[in-house]
């Protein structure tokens, strides 16, 4: 086999293993479910860059050829770069993070990977091979999921959801969307042929059952959308096949039937008892308040930065300075505004959105005005396919998995354009064999050398520290100090894991802290540390709330309430209006015992959204500890009908305001509640014995004696010691 031949073949194997990245579940890595797809991902197209830049030189075929549809993938990609380089958190926004494994990093492979598919899928045969090989991988994935509906599989979302490999419903949804469109494209390009009838119809069924139990609501309504414009498409404009027309206007008929039949039945009980039916019908303008304030949150960051917008992975900056308190009972932390569009609106402001929707209109450019040789059933089915996943990406954010669909689709219609505009003009002269030779000596190695960097760069280190960091998550034989060691391994890579793996170490330290078998001198290692790494993490990020709110929150639990009040402040000034930063700033201003600051906070929290009983109950609570007795009544009796609210803060407050006889209501409604409860007994005894009731003290002592013989000889200890007038 001589080099082209070599290369050629590579790199058909290569991009036939795409169909295969969503079942990759890298268990030994943090988020298993996206980061071993995200680095195999980039392994597989560096190699495959590398090789097509090597064949391309070799063989002029192969080369690039120009189309609206790659020059608006050209524009998308140079907009995003510009506004990531001058976008809040630039390392942020071309690296990702583990949980995404995005950024401009992979949007850069995702374009390379346009490239090198469009270039060497250059027959029809070909892409019919790949696009039924992505159809194969459905199937294994639609097996799979029916597993995960008998019970025989986990559902890994930890609901009734199937979420197949991919770890989450919705990508799964987008994914058997595609794949449905796609059986459909391949299926109507066969004339009269019932096995091929039979074997994309089940690959159809399937998709559609695998869709239908993710319960994923965009995803369901895309594709009804997108099968509705298909429809009408094939109605308008098909002439050449009169039985698809009608078919199609069968299905119009039937979708408006179905859908109509839907909205009639929406309330009866059978709709209700089903979850997937349930939740579809659940959709309101109410149900997606969320997503509103979400939405109005981008908006507003949007009206800020219009041009150029923030970077990627820069839409926590925009959630926390725009924060509605409304989102009180959700995730504080978001970092995507799930709606694409939005989110493509702070990425890269107006111009990366048009960008990003000009790959769309380039496509169907192309599709309805330039491809003349594609029917109009084929059209007609991509067309369908692009508007059922634009309705989708309105609600949801995209994947890994879902761009890489995209993304083959439209280099699918990029190389069937330019294989019909070929240039008739003769080949170039090939150059002269000893220039030739000299150049083949030059080019082939200075790739091999560019890809072998790539991938330690691009790869390695971010690989490593990953495995440092699950490593030093999971127990350790050796003891703490071999997981401290795995934090230090996997920061000294220096790589985009960093902020994980120093927010896991703040979590970690604090545990082992609290931990009776550590010793002193190992336990100030990992705090010591711990701090020294979120600090970087300051210096390296500023302007971030959420750093600053998690050293905040470390330094207050160690008892630094004034190093943490003073990251506080600071994260409440990038996020005023958060509940959650208002809340540990509160604690820290109590723990000092500056219970008037603290009043301050805790009211500023309430008032921002009255409905939080949480906020409520911390206002009251720094109302009790400030002696403002009235205030706790009101905010609290309309909840529990007492201000003796059973939980140990309030315990806590009232220990410091010496209201023994409240203490007493609270150990007395805890142990009505759980009578068989040694250790509430014993706290309602030392209640008793703080309000002056030692009689009361000692039945319930005696009580505990009977529930616990163990306790009987410290109990008449206690008992004797109060009969004798001694507080024991």
């Amino acid at each position: 086999m001589n080099m082209n031949n070599l290369l050629k073949y590579t790199l058909l194997g290569g991009i036939f293993l795409i169909p295969f990245i969503p079942f990759i579940v890298a268990d030994g890595m943090f988020f298993p479910f996206i980061t071993g797809k995200g680095f195999l991902f980039r392994i597989l197209i560096e190699v495959l860059l590398g090789a097509w830049i090597i064949l391309a030189y070799r063989v002029p075929s192969y080369r690039l050829r120009w189309s609206w549809l790659l020059g608006a993938f050209v524009a998308f990609v140079g907009v995003i770069a510009l506004a990531d380089f001058f976008g809040e958190n630039p390392f942020k926004s071309f690296w990702s993070n583990y949980e995404r494994m995005e950024g401009l990093i992979t949007l850069i492979h995702l374009f390379a990977y346009f490239l090198v598919a469009a270039a060497v899928l250059n027959t029809e045969k070909l892409w019919e091979r790949f696009f039924n090989t992505f159809l194969g991988a459905s199937v294994i994935m639609g097996v799979y999921g029916l597993l995960q509906i008998a019970g025989v599989l986990q559902i890994h979302q930890g609901s009734t959801r199937v979420d197949g490999t991919l770890g989450n419903a919705a990508y799964l949804g987008i994914y058997a969307l595609f794949n449905v469109f796609l059986a459909a494209f391949l299926l109507l390009k066969r004339k009269r042929r019932l096995e091929a009838g039979l074997l994309y119809g089940s690959v159809i069924a399937l998709n559609v059952t695998m869709l239908y139990f993710t319960a994923t609501r965009g995803a369901i309504l895309g594709f009804l959308g997108g099968v509705l414009l298909t429809t009408v498409l094939v109605a308008l404009f098909e002439r050449e096949r009169p039985m698809l027309r009608k078919g199609a206007i069968a299905a119009l008929a039937g979708i408006i039937l179905l859908v109509g039949g839907f909205f009639v039945a929406k309330d009866t009980a059978f709709v209700r008892g089903s979850e997937v039916l349930s939740r579809m019908a659940s959709i309101s303008l109410e149900g997606g308040s969320v997503r509103f304030m979400v939405w109005n949150m981008a908006y507003q960051g949007f009206k800020e930065r219009p041009v150029l917008g923030w970077g990627q992975e820069n839409f926590n900056f925009v959630f926390n300075k725009y924060y509605d308190p409304g989102m009180y009972s959700q995730e504080q932390w978001f970092d995507r505004a799930h709606n694409v569009f939005f989110d493509w609106l702070i990425a890269g402001g107006i111009l990366g959105l048009l960008a990003y929707l000009s790959l769309f209109a380039a496509a169907l450019f192309l599709l309805w005005f330039r491809l003349e040789e594609m029917s109009v059933v084929s059209k007609s089915i991509l067309t369908g396919l692009f508007a059922g996943y634009f309705f989708h990406n309105i609600f949801v954010f995209d994947n890994l998995i879902s761009y890489l669909l995209f993304f083959s689709v439209l280099a699918y219609i990029h190389a069937v354009y330019v294989r019909g505009r070929k240039s008739k003009s003769a080949a170039p002269e090939p150059k002269k064999a000893r220039e030739r030779r000299a150049m083949d000596a030059l080019v082939a190695p200075l790739v091999i050398v560019a890809v072998v960097f790539s991938l330690y760069f691009f790869n390695y280190k971010g690989m490593a520290a990953n495995y440092a960091l699950i490593d030093a998550l999971r127990p350790q034989e050796k003891g703490v100090l071999v997981n401290l060691e795995n934090f230090e391994r996997s920061l000294a890579y220096d790589s985009f894991g960093a902020q994980e793996a120093r927010e896991q170490l703040s979590q970690i330290s604090l545990r082992v802290a609290g931990l009776q078998n550590v010793d002193a001198e190992t336990k100030q290692k990992f705090l010591s540390f711990a701090e020294r790494e979120m600090l970087r993490q300051i210096e390296h990020v500023p302007g971030d709330a959420r750093h600053e709110f998690f050293i905040g929150t470390f330094l207050n639990r160690l008892g630094r309430q004034d190093e943490a009040i003073a990251h506080l402040q600071k994260a409440l000034e990038l996020s005023p209006r958060k509940q959650s930063i208002q809340f540990e700033l509160g604690a820290a201003y109590l723990n000092k015992k500056q219970y008037a600051e603290a009043l301050e906070i805790m009211r500023a929290a309430y008032e921002s959204e009255p409905n939080y009983a949480e906020a409520r109950d911390l206002y009251a609570l720094a109302a009790l500890y400030t002696g403002d007795i009235a205030l706790a009544e009101e905010l609290l009796l309309p909840a529990y009908g007492t201000i003796a609210v059973p939980e140990d803060r309030f315990i806590n407050a009232f220990l410091e305001l010496e209201k023994y006889g409240k203490i007493v209501e609270i150990w007395e409604t805890r142990v009505a509640d759980s009578p068989d409860n040694p250790q509430f007994h014993l706290s309602l005894a030392a209640a008793y014995l703080g309000n002056g009731e030692r009689l009361k003290a000692i039945v319930e002592i005696e009580m505990l004696i009977e529930l616990n013989p163990d306790f009987k000889d410290q109990g008449e200890y206690y008992i004797s010691e109060i009969k004798a007038g001694r507080n024991p």
